[in-house]
């Protein structure tokens, strides 16, 4: 009996362990992914509806909340406002490079029963600079009926000036503060808008 249940224990723990490198492996496709779909995009300013669409898949549903509203909130600038205004979003809000990455590696994924965190080394390459800027942008993954999503991205070293700093949702919620999420008809502006001249 005794013997059972030894046997028992260690098919259990078997499985647990195959589990864990599952989840772990799933994590690192999702990252890979990505990256890859992200390099292919070039995202620059608030995402368009088709690059909406291509990324909805890769992300929660808060962090997806939060793009489309800045998409809803940039639309509705342009239609105040017209092209020649400042818009919203000038760079590529996924990487702690504004100008976004030439190449990625992923680094370590670390899962923790729903969550995980995946660090990965992007780079920018720039014909202009000797040298290639370097960050090691850190994904914040949890898991929702689909599987691993991206919950955030916490950007890499903020010491030099003109890089992203903190994480992309607060990024994103900083851009709604200054720029409400509610919808503005083009044909009726807010009180607060001033004319335009």
């Amino acid at each position: 009996m005794a013997q059972s249940a030894k046997t028992l224990m260690l098919a259990t723990l078997i499985s647990l362990s195959g589990c864990g490198d599952n989840l772990d492996q799933e994590a690192r496709e999702l990252v890979n992914d990505f990256y890859q779909t992200h390099q292919a995009m070039h995202p620059n300013g608030a995402l368009s509806l088709q690059q909406l669409i291509t990324m909805r898949h890769f992300l929660s549903v808060p962090l997806f909340d939060l793009l489309k509203d800045v998409s809803v909130a940039e639309e509705a600038r342009l239609a105040r406002n017209g092209i020649g205004s400042p818009a919203l979003v000038n760079d590529d809000l996924f990487t702690t490079n504004p100008k976004g990455a030439s190449s990625f590696r992923l680094l370590t994924c670390q899962v923790i029963e729903n969550n995980a965190n995946c660090s990965t080394e992007v780079i920018y390459r720039d014909t202009q600079q000797p040298t290639p800027y370097k960050s090691i942008d850190r994904m914040v993954l949890t898991r929702d009926t689909r599987g691993w999503v991206i919950n955030n991205i916490v950007y890499g070293s903020a010491a030099n000036s003109g890089m992203h700093e903190g994480d992309l949702q607060t990024q994103l919620q900083t851009i709604l503060s200054v720029n409400p999420r509610k919808a503005i008809s083009a044909s009726q502006p807010s009180e607060n808008d001033a004319p335009v001249k």
